[in-house]
């Protein structure tokens, strides 16, 4: 077949062509989009309405579950939970006595200094602060634990009051010290 038509009729009819092809896939894209959008519509009605069937369970159990029984489960858990938390509190606060008199008894003591009183306390740093009381039989003895409680790493800030240095035999002595908590 020959096609007679002059050049520019047959440019129309290629551009007429084009248009019914662009035509044609615009239609396709365009009936593609609504059932794409029709099909998300319809998933988000069956979400809707799901999340209200479970909220009407869920006030249906809530309601079941507002018996006097439950409520005074309830009073008891949360009184428990405060004893907890007191009892927590109580644990980070506690101070380990045998820590303590552990590192004071293994500093070397020259014999004839007794211990009379301990008194164990907690700053606010973390420190734990120790007062300790005692007899010497003699000042040079109570001299040598002093040397010996200052060479010790573990106890921090060592310091006899000055009383302990007034009497030669028999001294009463009161030294204070700090030992860390991570000890």
């Amino acid at each position: 077949m020959i096609n007679l038509l002059p050049l520019e009729e047959k440019q129309k009819l290629f551009i007429r062509d084009k248009e019914k092809l662009a035509i044609i896939w615009g239609d396709a894209i365009l009936i593609c989009l609504v059932c794409l959008a029709l099909i998300l519509l319809s998933i988000r009605f069956y979400i809707l309405a799901d999340t209200d069937y479970q909220k009407y369970i869920l006030n249906q159990n809530e309601q079941k579950n507002q018996t006097a029984d439950f409520a005074n489960f309830k009073n008891i858990i949360q009184k428990y939970n405060t004893v907890l938390v007191q009892v927590n509190t109580f644990y980070k606060k506690e101070i380990y006595f045998n820590q303590v008199l552990e590192n004071i008894m293994g500093v070397p003591r020259p014999s004839g200094i007794y211990f009379t009183k301990f008194s164990i306390d907690r700053d606010k740093n973390g420190t734990i602060k120790v007062i300790v009381s005692g007899v010497s039989d003699t000042r040079n003895n109570l001299l040598i634990f002093k040397k010996n409680i200052e060479d010790d790493k573990n106890l921090k800030n060592p310091t006899f009051s000055p009383e302990s240095w007034i009497n030669p035999q028999n001294a009463n002595f009161s030294l204070t010290f700090g030992i860390n908590e991570k000890q």
